[in-house]
Order: structure tokens, then sequence, then C-alpha cells
């Protein structure tokens, strides 16, 4: 009996002592888990301040890149325009060291320019486009009448432009004569013009005016052409220019000869005006594209642009004739009208009339072939494309030849 109350008082002590230990375990665990998350409170809370420093320092350490590069921006900035200024000092005192010039142009004329030109007026569409070709453009104050409507778009875009802003003034047509008193009132320092245009009597008007006039020989040979543009880039300080215009055509005329070189030619003949009919002889930078383009020219054993009659055309018998329609004024039918008016129906026995070989120029091709400028590369590669077409992959070519139907950028 004594055993048993015992065993009874020791379970009833263990049962105490045991949920005095569970309480005493879940007042431990209770605190633990109060100071656990205490912790992770101050943890977070360190995260938070920790992230937030960091995003400070980071924006802080941007913000002072980001001035820095601004600093280095404006050194480099304020570096760079003293350096194009100082090169443009250079390049200025570069051109001035160039004059005074004396040169001997077309008319074998001695002309000395003294001093670097300024004010420059052009009397002639070719000029004109050397003179925009090698960067004269800023000195130029007059040009022509012609230059306006007879040069390629680039060329008489900026002739425009340069006119609405009051910059360069019209001279005058370059057929009619330019006019004198339009030429003084623009107070030139340097007039230029192609001798071929006979101006003669202007250079010696305005040599009495204490006006240097240079004439340029541009229209018996693309090496007339080549001395052109060097006496022009000489006569205005843009000689640097001038020479690598130069260099650059004769690189593109060295690629045509190689074009070329294994075709056979064929027998051209270029008409510049119809009854009384024109035609590009001997002795002419056109007879130089014909030659380059790979092709004979019929009529080359007459020096100039003589005029023909109907039965020399049917005597000379081109496989190909190319006629310049003037803005449109004449053209094939024009052509045959004032051939059969005079030797009736033979001329059907003309090969480019016969074979369908008669091509009309429109628009500013003209000027490719016509005006003795830099655009005369673009005029061999016009002839190459109409007389050997199958060098540029084309299979047919258009009577009526325009920048629309026929463009060259084949």
């Amino acid at each position: 009996m004594k055993s048993g109350n015992l065993i009874i008082a020791l379970l009833i002590i263990l049962i105490i002592g045991i949920g005095a230990l569970g309480y005493s375990m879940m007042s431990l665990y209770n605190e633990m888990q109060k100071e656990i998350n205490n912790l992770n409170s101050t943890i977070l809370n360190l995260n938070n301040k920790t992230q937030i420093t960091y995003n400070e320092k980071l924006s802080e350490l941007a913000n002072k890149i980001g001035s820095l590069e601004n600093s280095i921006n404006n050194f480099n900035s304020s570096v760079n325009t003293q350096i194009l200024s100082l090169q443009q000092q250079i390049n200025s005192l570069e051109t001035q060291s160039q004059f005074p010039v004396t040169l001997i142009d077309a008319t074998n004329t001695s002309v000395t320019i003294t001093s670097y030109p300024e004010r420059i007026v052009s009397l002639d569409p070719a000029t004109t486009e050397i003179l925009l070709s090698i960067n004269a453009t800023n000195q130029l104050v007059g040009v022509d009448n012609d230059s306006f409507y007879y040069l390629p778009p680039q060329y008489e875009n900026e002739l425009w432009k340069l006119y609405n802003e009051g910059k360069i003034i019209n001279i005058g047509s370059t057929y009619s004569e330019p006019n004198i008193e339009l030429i003084l009132s623009a107070k030139p320092d340097l007039v230029i013009g192609t001798y071929q245009w006979s101006f003669s009597a202007v250079a010696q008007e305005l040599k009495n005016y204490g006006i240097p006039t240079v004439l340029l020989p541009s229209y018996n040979s693309l090496s007339d052409l080549y001395n052109a543009i060097i006496m022009a880039g000489r006569s205005t300080g843009n000689i640097k220019n001038a020479v690598n215009l130069v260099e650059s055509m004769s690189a593109n005329i060295s690629y045509f000869r190689y074009l070329i070189n294994n075709i056979s030619p064929q027998n051209v003949s270029y008409l510049l005006w119809i009854n009384p009919t024109y035609v590009a002889g001997g002795n002419t930078f056109q007879n130089d594209m014909f030659i380059l383009s790979g092709n004979n020219n019929v009529f080359s054993n007459i020096s100039g642009w003589p005029i023909i009659s109907p039965e020399e055309l049917l005597q000379a018998n081109p496989s190909i004739i190319i006629i310049d329609s003037n803005g449109g004024l004449i053209n094939e039918t024009t052509l045959i009208s004032w051939l059969q008016s005079s030797i009736g129906n033979a001329y059907q026995n003309i090969s480019a009339i016969k074979y369908n070989r008669v091509y009309t120029i429109n628009g500013y091709y003209s000027d490719y072939l016509d005006e003795p400028g830099p655009m005369v590369i673009y005029g061999i590669k016009l002839l190459m494309m109409i007389t050997h077409p199958s060098l540029f992959n084309l299979t047919t070519v258009p009577n009526n030849i325009s920048p629309n139907t026929f463009p060259l950028n084949k």
C-alpha cells in the first residue's frame, strides 16, 4: 500500500515537473522567437539603411561622373574649337601665301591677281560649274543667267539658294554677252570666263577698270578642261581642291578605258541643233568623250562644231545618232523632216535610222554632254551606256533618254 502510494506520488511529481519544464521551455521559446524577430528587424533596418546609403552614394557618384563628363566634353569642345580656328587660320595664311599669282590664260594674256579674291564673277555655265566643283562657292558674287538653267540640279539649286539669299547677282546671258554694268555693280576682284565665248572684249573693258579677268581653255579637249580646272584653282586660291578634282576625274577615265578595252567601237554622230544642223567635230572635248566611251566620231575629220548637210550625214552613215533636244525643241521627228526635205526617202538608208538607234537627250543630261566642266565624267558614262549597253547589263535603251527613263546609277 505504502509502495503504491509512493509510486503515485512520484508520478504526480514527475507530471508536475514535466509541466513546469514545458512551461519554462515554452517561455524560453517565446523569448528566443522574440529575440529572433528583433534580430530580423534589426537586420532589415540595417539592410534598408545600407541600401539607402548605397543608393545615395551611387547617385552621388553618378552625379560626379556626369559632371566630370560634362567638364571633359566642354574641354574637348573648347580644344576642338580652338584647333578648328587654328586650322582655319593656317589654311587662310596658306591660301594668302599663294598670292600674288601671275598666270597666262587661254588668250595668251598675262594676268596678275594680287591677293586672295573674295568677290568672283563667273561669265558662263562651264566656268561656274568648275568654280562650284573646287569649292569656290563662298567667293562667288555673280554668275551669268545661263548658269541658273543649264547646269545639273545640284549646282542649279545651290545657285538659286545663293541668289535668293542675296549673295550673288545675275549678270545677264552668256549668249547675248554679259552686262558690264551689272558686273561692276557686284564689285568683283576677279572675273573668270571661258575663252571660246569670245569674252576678250569684255576682259579688256574690265581690265580698264582694274579688274583682273582670266579666260579659261575648256572646249578643245579634255586636256584643256584639266588645264582650265587647275587655272581656276590657282586664280581663286583653291589649287588643292582643283588638283584633287583633276585626279578624281583622271581615275574615272582610267576605269572607263579599262571597260572599253575589248569592245568594238560604234560610229556615232552628235547633233547639237537641226536645220541648220550643227554637229560635234574633231578637236572638241565632245570628240574626246566619244573616244573615251569606246566610239568613233564620224565627223572627227572636221574641227569644231560645223554645220553639215543632209547629204553629208547620209554619206557619213553613223550607226548611232545622238540628238541634244535643247529643252525639248528638237527630236528624231525634226531630224527626219530635215533629211526628207532634201534627200527624200534616202534618209532610211542611214544605219542609225534604219535600225532604230536614234537617241534624244533630255533634261540635265544635256549638260553632261554640252558643258566642258567636271560633269563630263557622267557624260562619258552616259555615252557608254547608250552605245555599249551590255557593259552595264542593259538589254534595251529608250530612244528618249532622260534622268527618269535612263538612270545613270545602273
